[in-house]
């Protein structure tokens, strides 16, 4: 039975971002994997609504504009996969696509299509793509796949898949389900080879004669580039069952399970070793995050530890998150609002601070690999057994007040740190001024490219004005907090 708690809409003059800014399109976020959302996440666990659907454990979840897409496992032959309204937590559809002979594993959801497995571990799986609106089938792929039950599609930028198959990764066709190249891979356990894409590179993980490999792979043709080995800190320790994530920045972050965190850099004609950083435990299925600043967080030891991404140090560590820290499943994601949210696997979301300080937790029993699923409004998910809960901002916007028809964004608003802004190309070049109420400028600058960021540290919380300055003035309202 659905229970609306609270509905809370305050629309914010002159808040413009892009509005597909932030929604899950895949296991992190964003075609790097690292899940930063860059706008702002719930301060508090207000809960928006909450469902009680039937379901042992939670699973990872995708979202795009307001809808909510995740599996309810009933059983090992029955897990459908559901869609919700996400603003009024109302259930749009639901399909079982095996014949009740395995499980519907959604892997993926971009541009109005959920992308879906007939999970039957045969290690040649089909995939479909049905559409968002109503869960009619749109195309069967040309290829099996075998993706592993937590694992997610990456999508090119113009919606291409990247997935594994049999000793394959393969990029699928967004409109046909046709094989647009195949390229051979040798996962550490089969199924756990996901793809994080940055620019026109992807990179995934590969296990050749016991020794440990990141790859770099051209995306448009499917061609290997070059590689690096993976260096054991704990020989002989566990195999990795994540994918890596790429940062921001490009940098290449790597979780040996339980043994190292390695940062690395493409020159465009290699791979360098930046610096590697021991953890330590069983965290199988986790997913790192980088937060607002670059930090990197990841599982240790039952743990959260933030680690600096210039020297691979570690600089704060939560308290202990679990019970079971041998078997630690933390799913990571981030906001520019210096949250850290974190899912221990067990029966607890929680948000912190950049230097793990707990801000806000909440109980959702046994979420397994559910993570908080972050929406572009700043709505966030997580299922767990027989519920699924939305937690909103105290200033929630609607998708529709995210669009801005001349191609601008500012993000995001209300903001504590930091600022972005993206622009169309007619306004490279130009300036900007940040106003006070008093009518002093307290920062400026060029835009030199499509995206700016504005560091507001050290501003008191109040309004703003950000004016833009070609042709005509654009001006938008700034909430610092």
């Amino acid at each position: 039975m659905k229970k609306v708690l609270l509905w809370s809409v305050l629309i914010i003059v002159g808040l413009s971002a892009y509005s597909q800014v932030s929604d899950w399109n895949n296991g992190g976020g964003n075609p790097g994997r690292n899940a930063l959302a860059p706008i702002n996440g719930p301060l508090t666990d207000s809960i928006l609504w909450q469902d009680t659907p039937d379901g042992y454990f939670g699973m990872p979840g995708y979202i795009e504009g307001n809808k909510l897409v995740t599996m309810r496992f009933l059983d090992m032959d029955n897990a459908p996969v559901v869609c919700y309204d996400l603003v009024t937590g109302e259930l749009l559809w639901e399909i079982e696509i095996t014949g009740m002979a395995g499980r519907s594993l959604p892997v993926g959801f971009r541009d109005n299509q959920v992308y879906a497995v007939r999970y039957t571990e045969s290690l040649h799986d089909t995939l479909y793509a049905f559409s968002a609106d109503d869960g009619s089938k749109i195309w069967t792929a040309e290829v099996t796949v075998c993706p592993y039950i937590t694992a997610s599609a990456c999508f090119a930028s113009n919606g291409d898949l990247f997935i594994e198959g049999y000793f394959n990764m393969y990029r699928i066709d967004h409109q046909t389900g046709q094989m647009i190249w195949q390229t051979p891979v040798l996962p550490f356990v089969m199924g756990a080879c996901e793809m994080s894409v940055f620019g026109n590179t992807g990179y995934t993980l590969e296990q050749i004669g016991g020794v440990a490999y990141l790859w770099a792979i051209d995306i448009e043709s499917g061609q290997k580039k070059y590689s690096h080995v993976i260096t054991e800190t704990h020989p002989g320790g566990g195999l990795p069952q994540v994918p890596l994530m790429v940062g921001p920045d490009g940098t290449i972050y790597v979780q040996k399970q339980g043994d190292n965190v390695s940062a690395f850099t493409d020159t465009g004609t290699g791979l360098v070793l930046e610096w590697e950083t021991e953890i330590f435990g069983n965290a199988p299925f986790s997913q790192m995050c980088v937060g607002p600043d670059g930090s990197v967080y990841a599982p240790s030891n039952g743990t959260v530890i933030r680690i600096d991404p210039e020297d691979g140090q570690i600089v704060s560590t939560s308290a202990v998150i679990c019970n079971n820290p041998d078997l630690f499943q933390l799913r990571l994601s981030a906001t520019y609002n210096d949250l850290i949210f974190a899912t221990n696997g067990e029966n607890r979301v929680y948000a912190f601070t950049p230097d793990l300080t707990e801000v806000w937790s909440d109980y959702v029993p046994n979420l397994n690999t559910c993570g908080a699923v972050i929406g572009s409004n700043g709505l966030v998910a997580v299922s767990g057994s027989n519920i699924i809960k939305v937690y909103t901002p105290a200033n929630y916007v609607s998708e529709e007040e995210y669009r801005d028809p001349d191609g601008l964004a500012v993000y995001p608003n209300p903001a504590i740190s930091r600022i972005h802004l993206q622009v169309s190309e007619k306004y490279i070049g130009s300036e900007y001024v940040m106003i006070g109420l008093l009518g002093q400028a307290v920062r400026s600058g060029q835009l030199a490219s499509e995206n700016t960021t504005i560091d507001l540290t050290g501003l008191p919380s109040g309004i703003y004005v950000l004016r833009l300055a070609k042709d005509k003035s654009r001006d938008f309202k700034i909430v610092k907090q």
